[in-house]
């Protein structure tokens, strides 16, 4: 790779840990290819890399649209000539009403929505992405898990269940690509301040997350704070880097001890 810029797409690039991502992936030097449907926020992210001196184009995109994918990736590929790191970091806390009820009341509508953006649409981006990395026999995919594939939480059974068929579409990518000289990891934030949090001028709900809410889940944050996207970004960037070489089906916990909590 020596002289040739490294080519990253980032689906969820308009805000949170996306964003974060494409900005630290940028400062490296790696072309950005910044994937959402809010092309407003993906075109204050490009103004920021590209004010920077970096290099960053806009792929409006619908990551549940298994043909959208690949036709974004492919476009990716055809116009930089190279995929060498996707992100997949797309994703939503609730759909409908009943979504953030309980199981027994979580309609079909709800259960699609969530599990076509958070599990099926890292899945197709990741099967898009994989066919060009397999024929460079390089490439690395890193996608967004959560402690809530792990923890059960009340109320909180779609976005839980999305999120643990992230953790395993990684093993199981990444056992399928590893003999191509691919790497598949994941990383799996606790409570992040992002606006999917809630609302970023209530400082209660905010202690909650930090202190647990035994109500609802035990989860809380030993180290004692929220998590910032760029503290996932950093973890993110390290498994997309060479020095994460053998580094591949593991989930990177980014959670102040969250998951033990």
């Amino acid at each position: 790779m020596t002289g040739v810029k490294r080519v990253a797409a980032v689906t969820g690039a308009a805000s949170g840990i996306g964003r974060a991502t494409a900005l630290a992936l940028s400062r490296q030097g790696t072309r950005v290819a910044l994937c959402d449907k809010n092309t407003t926020g993906l075109a204050e992210v490009a103004k920021t890399i590209q004010g920077e001196s970096g290099q960053a184009r806009v792929v409006e995109l619908d990551v549940s649209d298994q043909a959208l994918a690949a036709q974004a990736i492919d476009g990716i590929v055809q116009d930089w000539g190279r995929l060498d790191v996707l992100v997949s970091a797309a994703g939503i806390v609730s759909s409908g009403q009943t979504s953030r009820g309980p199981v027994i009341r979580i309609e079909e509508a709800d259960w699609d929505r969530i599990i076509d953006v958070n599990l099926l649409g890292t899945v197709y981006c990741g099967q898009a992405a994989a066919r060009h990395m397999m024929r460079q026999r390089s490439g690395c995919i890193v996608n967004i898990a959560s402690v809530a594939g792990v923890i059960p939480r009340i109320n909180s059974a779609a976005y839980g269940v999305s999120k643990a068929g992230v953790r395993m579409f990684t093993k199981c990518l990444a056992l399928e690509l590893a003999r191509h000289g691919v790497r598949v990891n994941a990383v799996a934030p606790g409570p992040i301040d992002t606006p999917m949090l809630g609302p970023a001028d209530d400082p209660e709900i905010r202690a909650r997350f930090v202190a647990g809410t035994p109500d609802v889940f035990r989860l809380g944050v030993p180290l004692g704070r929220l998590g910032k996207p760029e503290d996932v970004a950093s973890a993110i960037v390290y498994l997309a880097s060479e020095e994460a070489h053998h580094v591949t089906g593991a989930i990177l916990n980014v959670d102040g001890m969250a998951q033990l909590s």
